[in-house]
């Protein structure tokens, strides 16, 4: 693989152990003379992700899910740990104990290409800028509050009082939505979940049916809030966009899919 230009995005360094996998990232690209752009992933824009022939983030999960956000075409991504002893690393294919390794793959084309689902959303028909590598969450403004919406799912719609709406990847159907009591889907899955957190079955809400389900490639959810604003979120990383009573979310598989380094 031809490597002209490469960014990196990081987490910033909390202790020795991480400290040195940055470190251990920056002089293999050195030693094989790449060129190569660093970034805190709290300072990220689109800007900087033009034009790269690979982006490398160094981290956790949230530096890998941060990063996605600004990735929009077929561009590699390559995930190190750089702590694996504390940090989950799900999406890391790499520690600093064998990148260099890894990266001699790299150059020399001996890797896997893996492709993941990722979710898009609408507020008003209009897309918010961020595609969804885990989730989507949608709920009350203020969190310790109850939305209330309309859920529409397959032609059938319910009047439901909850703590939120998690609608989730197959990537992300390992992370929060499984705590939530979701189920677990293939990461090659072309389908995705959604999961009704906390529902609430009153006199004036449904019967709640529409609590969790998995949906295919081509279907949709669509929420609209009955009253109060809202909140769509995404991977728990984005910044919260608005939705005011009467708005309507839709929320679909997208067909921008996010292109991994694989070394199985």
């Amino acid at each position: 693989m031809k490597l002209n230009n490469i960014l990196v995005v990081y987490a910033k360094p909390t202790n020795k152990v991480e400290e040195s996998a940055l470190k251990i990232v920056k002089n293999t690209l050195k030693k094989h003379n790449i060129h190569y752009k660093i970034y805190n992933r709290e300072k990220l824009n689109k800007k900087m992700f033009k034009n790269e022939d690979l982006i490398i983030a160094v981290g956790g999960d949230g530096t890998f899910l941060k990063t996605s956000h600004f990735i929009f075409d077929k561009t590699l991504v390559l995930g190190v740990n750089s702590n694996p002893k504390f940090k989950e690393g799900f999406f890391m294919t790499s520690t600093k104990k064998d990148f260099e390794r890894k990266f001699k793959k790299v150059l020399s084309g001996k890797y896997k290409t893996k492709k993941l689902h990722r979710l898009e959303a609408y507020i008003n028909n209009k897309r918010v800028s961020e595609f969804a590598l885990n989730e989507f969450y949608v709920a009350s403004k203020k969190q310790h509050h109850t939305a209330r919406y309309f859920l529409s799912v397959r032609g059938k719609k319910e009047r439901q009082k909850s703590s939120g709406v998690l609608i989730s990847t197959p990537a992300g159907s390992n992370a929060w939505i499984k705590s939530a009591g979701g189920k677990i889907l293939p990461s090659d899955s072309d389908k995705f979940e959604y999961l009704v957190r906390e529902p609430y079955c009153g006199k004036i809400s449904a019967k709640c049916s529409l609590v969790n389900n998995i949906l295919s490639k081509n279907e949709k959810i669509e929420i609209e809030f009955e009253v109060d604003n809202g909140i769509l979120i995404a991977d728990s990383l984005s910044k919260e966009h608005s939705i005011k009573a009467g708005q309507k979310v839709i929320i679909k598989m997208s067909k921008k899919l996010l292109y991994v380094l694989s070394f199985n």
